[in-house]
C-alpha cells in the first residue's frame, strides 16, 4: 500500500492582516513623526514649563579616554588598597618569597573588587550626573572598570 499525501494549498496573498486568524510579523510599529517630535519637545522643556526639578543627565556609557583623571584615580586607588589589587590581579609566589611573606589569596570574587574600585573612582567624579548614576547603577560602573582593566 502506498501512502497518499494531500497536496498543500497555497496561501492567498490577498488575505487581510486585520483578520484575527492571521499571524503577526513581529515587527514593532514606528511612532508617527509628530509623536516623536512632541516627546522631544517635552523632554527639552525648561523646568519652569514642566513644573518639576531639573534632572541630571546620566551617561549612556563610561568614557575613559576623555577623562584621564579617572585613570589616575584608578591607579591611586589600587596603590592605596593593595588587598583589592591582589584580589584583581593575583599575588605572585615569587614576589611573596622575595618580600618574606606568604602568598595572599582573594577571599571574595573579582566582581566585589571591581565594585570597590568603581566606588573609589566614580563616587567622587567631577560630573554630578555620573555620581548620581553611580548611586543608582553601581554594577554598570563596576563592569566598566572590569572592561577598562581587561582591555588596556
Amino acid at each position: 500500500m502506498r501512502k497518499t499525501t494531500k497536496p498543500k494549498v497555497a496561501k492567498s496573498p490577498s488575505k487581510s492582516r486585520s483578520d484575527p486568524g492571521s499571524k503577526r510579523t513581529g515587527r514593532a510599529r514606528r511612532k508617527p513623526a509628530t509623536a516623536v517630535a512632541s516627546e522631544a519637545q517635552e523632554s527639552e522643556a525648561s523646568p519652569d514649563e514642566v513644573g518639576s526639578a531639573p534632572t541630571l543627565k546620566a551617561p549612556a556609557r563610561v568614557v575613559w579616554d576623555k577623562y584621564p583623571e579617572r585613570t589616575e584615580r584608578l591607579l591611586d586607588f589600587l596603590d592605596a588598597h593593595p588587598d583589592v589589587a591582589i584580589k584583581l590581579f593575583g599575588d605572585s609566589t615569587q614576589t611573596a618569597k622575595l618580600e618574606g611573606r606568604s602568598k595572599l589569596t582573594a577571599k571574595s570574587n573579582k566582581g566585589a573588587g571591581y565594585l570597590q574600585v568603581a566606588e573609589g573612582i566614580f563616587s567622587i567624579d567631577d560630573d554630578p550626573g555620573v555620581r548620581a548614576d553611580f548611586v543608582i547603577n553601581p554594577s554598570k560602573y563596576a563592569k566598566a572598570v572590569d572592561n577598562y582593566i581587561t582591555n588596556t
